[in-house]
């Protein structure tokens, strides 16, 4: 007996060590005196309109910053807590092991540590104001909504801000991709930006896309100079827009849209200027494939013909169990002379990639909003900051340009880049960044008109206006791809010779797909084909005799479109599965839904949101982008639009320079709140493809005010 009570006792007292060894530890509490504080520094004029847009108005460029986190609180706070932790890399311990992976990558790219180091030297004052004056805005609706708040994330800080830059613009040109690739996949961080787009599963990479034009005054019918920005986004999450409207004494009055933690609007219009962006696909990461001394936990890599200590550290961080507690997670990490190293079930490969800790988003994104002329905006753009991103850019004075813009590597010729590389040859290590000048480019062609859609910047106008490829060296990487939107919009323009405001916006919510699709060609190879089946015999009848429409009326769009996806992916351009098979799987599920495997296309794509359920035309890679979620097609009784067109604006400024600016976004002003008249307020506009005004002044903006105050203190109540 006295050795089992003994033993009962060692077991008490252990359990209470475990216990508190695994109790996560308390949270620092917010000081709730020094935010306000902070936020009395601030003067930040609120303004939502008929639409719920906030319009923010300041008398200094931070007021409109704090205005503006402020603002986004309101509507989506909690993205941007999960934004937050994820600037921390702390999501795990609020998450549990399914994010670890991401926390502990986070640690091997030594965000923390560059964020510490350089944004004293590396970031602007200006600009860090910024970041600070947007974490003050997120503080003070923090503490008056403390029920919202996860504990431990007040204070947000500026250099969360800035850690959020740096974190996550690397994953917008496929970083993620070479993680996957290289990492067993129950270790391969879901870091994407395209992750976690619903609750019912993720679109691949393929969806990654956007549309841009711009047209000059001796293109269009009537002399204006227009810009229409058309980014391709999850509809909800941490990349979804929120559209917003900033005005400040120092010059700046900037409508359009940015991402949950982000202090600066990433594309929109201001009086002067406008610009949207497009994602692309250069080649900015380069793996090293290491010698090393030993499989595992080796100390030395080899380098030029000699063993070098790696660089080895801790990566610290909690996981979530249950309850209070949490595990503590402390694991190596590698880095070698080209960078942060991944250990692999095949061996440990070296990652160096452009914007390796890099802090100078901030700055040239302000810079552009900031810009008056071709000029000024050309000296933003020449910061090179901003790691990828196709940017296509209009002014009042007339002048239209895009740059494929991209930090790109200063590589030697010779190697395949593309390829994994020697981890022993340093010639390989690139220390430097080609200049700007030196990417492709093009300013007020002779064309008269520009665009923009994912794929080769090689054809962006018209034959003979274009940048040649040779031009270029073979070690930037840059895509070869035609999406279908560029092969329909290199079509529409080129033989229009005075286009209307009708015009482009007709082009810009075209829902054709080209003759030389992949989603045609696949049409064509399956009317060659023999179908005994009756089943697959009418859907052949349907497919053959299908005109690559999405108009919501039609009735062979569906079967065709649907059996694309089974076939091809969501672009059309992955090999998932036999075309007889595909035929037979969007037969099927057709079928099941409607009855029929001959629905109006309408009837299958739609846009839901709350009680909201409406038609769509358009689909996967139209220049009217819309991605639903065919994997689950009976489930969800037809394709829901979770990515593509979202939020929209068409700038046009007259002959005077006068702008007028229209907009809208696939939903409404607020992200969160279902209860809000904006919630899907704008959701039958856009199914419609028409648009709302955005006023530009307060003079314009005050007689559709519906609310209008100052943070922390309502001046008229809603």
């Amino acid at each position: 007996m006295k050795y089992i009570k003994v033993g009962l006792l060692v077991l008490f007292v252990g359990a209470i060590l475990l216990g508190y060894w695994l109790k996560t530890p308390k949270r620092v509490q917010p000081d709730v005196m020094a935010i306000k504080a902070n936020a009395a520094t601030y003067d930040a004029r609120i303004i939502r309109d008929n639409w719920g847009v906030a319009h923010i108005f300041g008398k200094t460029d931070p007021d409109t910053s704090f205005g503006l986190g402020y603002s986004h609180a309101e509507d989506d706070w909690a993205t941007i807590q999960d934004v937050i932790m994820t600037s921390r890399g702390v999501s795990a311990e609020y998450y549990g092991k399914s994010v670890a992976p991401q926390d502990y990558m986070f640690d091997l790219l030594r965000v923390r540590e560059a964020v510490n180091e350089k944004a004293d030297t590396h970031v602007t004052v200006p600009a860090r104001a910024m970041a600070k004056a947007y974490a003050d805005g997120l503080n003070l609706w923090g503490i008056e909504n403390p029920k919202a708040v996860l504990p431990g994330i007040l204070p947000v800080t500026d250099k969360d801000i800035l850690a959020g830059y740096t974190w996550a613009t690397p994953f917008f040109y496929r970083m993620d991709e070479v993680l996957k690739e290289l990492m067993a996949a129950s270790d391969a961080p879901e870091v994407s930006p395209w992750k976690k787009l619903s609750s019912v599963d993720n679109l691949p990479e393929a969806v990654r896309g956007s549309n841009a034009f711009a047209i000059a005054p001796k293109r269009s019918a009537d002399g204006h100079t227009r810009l229409v920005i058309n980014s391709h986004q999850p509809m909800v999450g941490p990349y979804a827009w929120f559209e917003a409207h900033v005005v400040s004494d120092e010059g700046l009055n900037l409508a359009g849209a940015g991402f949950p933690g982000t202090p600066i609007l990433a594309q929109g219009v201001t009086p002067t200027h406008g610009w949207g962006h497009t994602v692309n696909r250069p080649d900015l990461v380069d793996i090293y494939r290491l010698e090393t001394d030993g499989k595992n936990k080796p100390k030395q890599y080899k380098i030029d013909g000699q063993w070098k200590d790696f660089d080895i550290q801790k990566a610290e961080f909690r996981v979530k169990l249950f309850g209070p507690f949490s595990l503590r997670v402390r694991k190596d990490m590698y880095w070698s002379d080209h960078g942060p190293v991944l250990e692999t079930p095949h061996g440990f490969y070296a990652l160096r990639y452009s914007g390796l800790q890099a802090m100078g988003a901030l700055d040239q994104w302000y810079a552009m909003s900031k810009a008056n002329n071709l000029k000024e905006w050309k000296a933003a753009i020449a910061q090179n900051g901003v790691l990828s991103f196709n940017i296509i850019y209009a002014d009042h004075e007339g002048n239209i340009g895009e740059i494929y813009n991209a930090k790109m590597p200063n590589r030697i010729d010779g190697p395949k880049w593309a390829e994994t590389l020697p981890g022993n040859d340093s010639s390989l290590i690139w220390q430097s960044y080609r200049s700007v000048d030196e990417l492709p480019q093009i300013y007020n062609p002779q064309s008269g008109w520009l665009f923009s859609a994912n794929s080769s910047p090689f054809f962006i106008t018209e034959e003979g206006y274009n940048n040649k490829r040779e031009a270029f060296p073979e070690s930037f990487g840059i895509e070869n791809r035609m999406t279908n939107r560029a092969q329909q919009a290199l079509a529409l323009f080129s033989r229009d010779e005075a286009v209307t405001r009708e015009d482009l916006l007709r082009y810009r919510a075209n829902g054709q797909y080209h003759p030389n699709s992949n989603l045609r060609k696949m049409a064509r190879e399956i009317a060659a084909m023999d179908f005994e089946d009756e089943t697959l015999f009418k859907a052949w009848k349907l497919i053959k005799n299908w005109n690559g429409s999405t108009e919501v009326q039609d009735r062979r769009a569906a079967i065709t479109i649907l059996t694309g996806m089974h076939a091809m992916g969501y672009e059309f351009i992955e090999d998932l599965m036999p075309l007889e098979q595909a035929m037979q799987e969007a037969a099927k599920e057709l079928i099941e839904v409607y009855g029929r495997m001959d629905p109006r296309w309408g009837e299958v794509n739609r846009l839901r949101r709350g009680d909201v359920d409406l038609p769509l035309r358009g689909g996967p890679d139209t220049l009217r982008a819309i991605y639903g979620h065919y994997e689950n097609f009976v489930e969800n009784k037809g394709l829901t639009a979770v990515a593509g067109d979202t939020h929209i604006m068409i700038a046009d400024w007259d002959q005077d320079g006068q702008l007028r600016v229209d907009s809208i976004h696939q939903f409404g002003a607020a992200t969160l709140d279902e209860t809000s008249p904006h919630y899907a307020d704008q959701a039958e506009l856009f199914a419609k493809g028409e648009y709302k005004s955005m006023p530009m002044t307060l003079e314009a903006v005050l007689p559709l005010a519906t609310r209008d105050y100052r943070p922390g203190q309502f001046l008229n109540k809603p």
